[in-house]
């Protein structure tokens, strides 16, 4: 009987590889998370640290939900408030607050980062990843580097105008001894673009002292132009060689600035209640401050509640767009609002791509510009009819409100206080959706995701 033996057959040279399916993105990215943890737990700490009695000027105990909406609003760097800063917290509740206001226009990151340099330690990959996207680094190797001069810049902005505050408020007859701490409050509050004032009346006895108001609104607009753009220029020191994101950030804010100025100044000229009243020089002033502040730092040295329906419909769309990418604003970003006037114009001119000054913008980059406005308009929508049902006040002050907290502004038409339990948690969250919102958009956008091996059909869809 024959047994057959199974043949051995050898693979000479031949490798074997096993190809594993890519796993599907998940919903949330880890980055986002991590990022949304760590704001979490600095808002958590501030809300306690503000609801004890030692905050108070009273000495008694703050209610948990004004508490929690005050450090919103200064982690978020907001500056609507539900109590007076100055009457109802102490010198302790007013540090607190500032402290909020830094950490949450300079980024917990970037301060980690800094701290972790000085004792000898380093972030991780992923940390540092979310530094470069947030701040736009040059390379991963550069990001620390790069942050530490972002903390720089931004220290040396805030004591430079803590400085010129403190002799500015002791020359407008505030006193000397209150001069240092208002000084260096406002200075901070200012760069950060948070709005939080300890004068108990805002701006608005220094509208006709331009050496106050003035300062103040340098201070806003290098915080809201970010140090990005900033350092970029001072480096390579021509237009030419100027990156397209720092072109179109400053182009975009003096067209914003100018044009507010001089539609501001027109629209209120003759109104007795906000410039009116001033010489035509501090009119100008005043006028220029008031283009500055709602891009979004919230301060104001007008009554905005007097102001006339056509200034506050401009403020409303100045609020909408904010600042620059990575700096202290908010809102939907000046780089994401010239993107879309690109492509608009590339559509209405027939072209095939979207450019700017000479370059051309990526097709996905003009989606996430979409992607955002769209966004932060049907969350805008949502949460002005959700205050108008909880609420009696009018459309336009209740829209106004809505969107002062989403861009993280903090202008007012005085109504926060009055909005009950209901509307501050709804101003709460546009806060914190207005802050949070767009980078956590860009984390997820930006992260790899597998790409379908196969493409739909096309159709057409008729629009007009």
């Amino acid at each position: 009987m024959t047994v057959r033996r199974p043949i051995r057959r050898r693979l000479m040279g031949t490798h074997v590889a096993t190809v594993r399916a890519p796993r599907p993105a998940r919903a949330v990215g880890s980055g986002s998370v991590q990022f949304l943890l760590g704001f979490g737990s600095i808002l958590g700490v501030g809300t306690l640290l503000l609801s004890l009695p030692v905050s108070t000027e009273s000495g008694h105990a703050t209610p948990v939900l004004d508490a929690f909406f005050t450090a919103t609003s200064a982690l978020c760097v907001t500056g609507l408030v539900v109590v007076d800063t100055q009457a109802h917290w102490n010198f302790f509740g007013e540090a607190v607050i500032l402290a909020l206001i830094q950490i949450g226009g300079l980024g917990y990151m970037a301060g980690a980062s800094v701290v972790l340099w000085i004792i000898g330690g380093r972030l991780g990959v992923r940390d540092q990843y979310m530094l470069r996207l947030y701040y736009g680094a040059p390379t991963m190797g550069e990001t620390l580097t790069f942050v530490r001069r972002v903390v720089l810049y931004a220290v040396g902005f805030e004591a430079v105008g803590a400085l010129v505050l403190f002799l500015a408020f002791g020359m407008a007859g505030v006193g000397w001894a209150r001069s240092v701490w208002w000084g260096i409050f406002h200075a901070l509050s200012a760069f950060n673009n948070a709005g939080f004032n300890v004068t108990g009346v805002d701006l608005i006895p220094f509208a006709d002292v331009p050496y106050v108001i003035i300062p103040h609104a340098i201070l806003i607009v290098f915080g809201g132009l970010g140090a990005v753009p900033v350092l970029t220029a001072l480096q390579r020191r021509s237009w030419r060689r100027l990156n397209l994101d720092s072109r179109l950030i400053f182009v975009t804010s003096a067209c914003l600035i100018l044009g507010g100025t001089a539609f501001i100044a027109a629209a209120e000229w003759r109104n007795e209640a906000t410039l009116g009243a001033l010489s035509p020089w501090h009119r100008i002033d005043v006028a220029f401050f008031q283009a500055v502040t709602p891009r979004t730092a919230g301060f104001s040295a007008i009554d905005i509640g007097k102001a006339s329906e056509e200034s506050l419909f401009f403020l409303l769309g100045l609020m909408f767009i904010g600042g620059a990418a990575g700096s202290t604003a908010g809102g939907i970003k000046v780089g994401t609002l010239a993107i879309l006037i690109a492509a608009v114009v590339a559509v209405l001119l027939g072209r095939d791509e979207v450019s700017a000054f000479g370059r051309r913008v990526h097709r996905g980059v003009i989606l996430q510009a979409l992607a955002i406005v769209v966004t932060f308009l049907a969350m805008l929508f949502v949460l002005t009819v959700a205050l108008l049902a909880t609420t009696d006040f009018d459309s336009l002050a209740t829209l106004f409100e809505v969107q002062s907290a989403m861009g993280t502004v903090g202008l007012s038409t005085g109504i926060t206080p009055s909005v009950g339990a209901a509307g501050k948690v709804i101003l709460i969250v546009g806060m914190l959706f207005g802050r949070f919102g767009p980078l956590v958009m860009v984390l997820e956008m930006t992260r790899v995701r597998r790409k379908s091996i196969f493409r739909l059909p096309e159709d057409s869809i008729r629009l007009g």
